[in-house]
């Protein structure tokens, strides 16, 4: 399909229904129908247990969930991002394959050559799935806390936080700058295992896969992955939220206070969170409201969320360089970095 869209002479206006196409083929995917089916089946569950409504389900059929100005900014940057990823921004996405055949070239000139048999293919492939999962897992953290930690980037992943409402293609809601930075390194990491496993055991190992998505994400993501992105809150027992992120958790991250902020920095994942120390599981927490503070209000409008960054972020950029150089008169005043 992807293939396709970039061969077609209707580019654009395939490009502009790819979001369809993802939630109803691609298990990558972060919406899903599985993911969204399962997490409306979980939510339900949760709300019949607690005999209540206090987790949120029924926010979750609120009008304002699926139709406030913030879901309306999710609607466009869900169909922007693949518009100008099959368009005029093709020619910087990074790819896997030319990465893996490269790397694997490499092993193979200093000698690597691996033997395979029908055995030892299935370990193979296990090994090349979790090392797969580990790493996209891993690497997507080290970007995510990065445009947490640099305030030229922050200015960037404040697009994904200023949401004020949470629903399903919230999970989308990305500058896109973030998501072609983070998508290159992620593929520039997948490129290298990818590579190392060909030139171990040839080109014709695959990974193990579900939808087309790793075995072990389409796990995650069928328990609830979907409602992370939700006023669905969905918290796991606290030594299963040591290892992974809950729906709960996430929310936490997305949270507007202040105590809240720059915690729980995994995708799937919480491994990484308790080895660097970002880790607060859900239990005694509650989230109040989603955005950036005082200043979400400030990026209701597409104009915004597109623009400001590249002006925050070169303000903050050259207010760095002028520690050295000159200043130069009136230069724009950088947008104040979130506090950690």
């Amino acid at each position: 399909m992807i293939q396709d869209i970039a061969n077609s002479a209707l580019k654009p206006l395939l490009a502009l229904l790819f979001p369809v196409y993802e939630m109803l083929h691609d298990g990558n995917s972060r919406y899903y129908w599985a993911y969204i089916v399962s997490g409306i089946a979980l939510g339900f569950l949760v709300c019949v247990l607690a005999r209540k409504d206090e987790r949120g389900w029924s926010a979750l059929w609120q009008r304002d969930t699926w139709m406030s100005l913030s879901a309306r900014n999710d609607y466009i940057l869900l169909v922007l991002r693949p518009f100008l990823a099959f368009t005029i921004l093709s020619w910087c996405i990074v790819k896997i394959g030319p990465i893996a055949d490269w790397v694997a070239g490499v092993l193979r000139s200093i000698g690597v050559a691996g033997t395979v048999t029908d055995t030892t293919a299935v370990l193979y492939a296990l090994a090349l799935t979790v090392c797969l999962f580990v790493v996209d897992d891993f690497l997507k953290f080290i970007v995510h806390t990065a445009f947490h930690r640099f305030p030229a980037l922050w200015e960037f992943h404040k697009v994904h936080h200023s949401a004020e409402t949470l629903n399903f293609t919230t999970s989308e809601r990305f500058h896109p700058f973030e998501a072609f930075l983070t998508g290159a390194v992620v593929a520039v990491g997948l490129g290298i295992v990818n590579g190392v496993f060909i030139a171990f055991a040839g080109a014709k190992l695959t990974p193990i896969t579900i939808a087309s998505a790793n075995i072990f994400l389409f796990t995650a993501n069928i328990f609830g992955g979907v409602l992370r992105h939700s006023p669905c809150w969905l918290a796991f027992p606290t030594w299963i939220e040591r290892w992974i992120i809950s729906p709960a958790m996430h929310q936490i991250h997305h949270s507007a206070e202040q105590r809240h902020w720059d915690t729980n920095m995994g995708v799937t994942l919480s491994v990484w969170d308790r080895l660097f120390g970002t880790l607060l599981v859900a239990e005694g927490q509650t989230v109040k409201s989603y955005g950036i503070g005082e200043e979400t209000p400030e990026w209701r409008s597409m104009r915004t969320i597109l623009f400001r960054p590249f002006i925050a972020s070169a303000a903050i950029l050259k207010g760095t360089l002028g520690r050295r150089l000159p200043h130069t008169p009136g230069a724009p005043k950088p947008t104040p970095a979130r506090p950690h």
